[in-house]
C-alpha cells in the first residue's frame, strides 16, 4: 500500500550528483556554476541563465552522448533500487527537470523509468532557439508540468508527491500532497525551511518510508 499514486524526482543533485549543464560547459571550457547556483537558489530567473548557459555551451550530439554515460556513472547509490520498488508497488514514477531531454533520456532507461515518464528540456543543436521557450526553461514550468502529467492520470494531488534540491522544485509544493527537499548533494536552506519533509543523507532510501505505508 502506497501513500502516493504518483512521484515525481529531479534529476541534477537528485537522482544524480551532478548538474548536468555544469558537467557539459565544463566539457566546453566555459564556468556556468555560478548562474547554475543563481537560478537554484533563487536569485535570478531560470529563464535568463538558461539561455545565457546554453549560448556559451552550443551542446553536440556527442555532448549528450557523453553526458547520459556521466550521468549513469553518478547515479545515487540506491537510486535504481528506490524506484525499482516504487514501481513494484505501483507507485508512477516520473523525472521532471530543467535539463536537457537528450542528456537525461538514457540515464532514466538506466533507472527504469520509461521515456514518457521523462519530462525534460528538449534540445536540438541545429535549431536551439525552441529549448529556451520550454515551459522547464523558466520559473513555474515544474508545477505546470506536474499538473498536466497528474491531470492525465487523474491522480488528485493529495496522492503526488515531488522530490528535489532547488527552488524550481519547492515551487510546485502547491500542486503536490507533499514536497520532500533532498539535501544529500546540495543543501539549499530555502528548500530545507519549506520542505515538509527533508532527507538529509546521501541516499534515497528514506523516500520509501514516506511513500509506501
Amino acid at each position: 500500500m502506497s501513500a502516493y499514486d504518483l512521484v515525481f524526482f529531479d534529476c541534477d543533485s537528485t537522482l544524480s550528483s551532478i548538474e548536468g549543464i555544469d558537467e557539459l560547459a565544463t566539457r566546453a571550457g566555459v564556468d556556468v556554476r555560478a548562474l547554475t547556483n543563481a537560478a537554484m537558489d533563487g536569485r535570478l530567473p531560470m529563464e535568463d541563465v538558461y539561455r545565457k548557459r546554453l549560448e556559451m555551451i552550443k551542446p553536440s550530439p556527442a555532448d549528450f552522448h557523453w553526458l547520459g554515460d556521466l550521468y549513469i556513472s553518478t547515479a545515487i547509490a540506491d537510486a535504481k533500487e528506490v524506484i525499482t520498488k516504487l514501481s513494484a508497488c505501483k507507485v508512477a514514477v516520473h523525472i521532471v527537470s530543467g535539463g536537457l531531454l537528450p542528456g537525461i533520456l538514457p540515464f532514466a532507461a538506466h533507472l527504469g523509468i520509461a521515456p514518457e515518464r521523462v519530462h525534460a528540456v528538449p534540445y536540438n543543436c541545429d535549431n536551439p532557439e525552441p529549448a529556451f521557450a520550454h515551459p522547464l526553461a523558466s520559473n513555474g514550468g515544474k508545477p505546470w508540468v506536474v499538473e498536466r502529467v497528474a491531470a492525465a492520470l487523474n491522480v488528485p494531488r493529495e496522492r503526488r508527491l515531488l522530490i528535489g534540491d532547488g527552488v524550481s522544485d519547492l515551487e510546485a509544493s502547491a500542486v503536490v500532497g507533499q514536497f520532500v527537499g533532498f539535501g544529500g548533494v546540495v543543501e539549499r536552506e530555502a528548500v530545507k525551511s519549506a520542505a515538509t519533509q527533508y532527507i538529509a543523507g546521501k541516499l534515497l532510501e528514506p523516500l520509501l518510508n514516506i511513500v509506501l505505508e
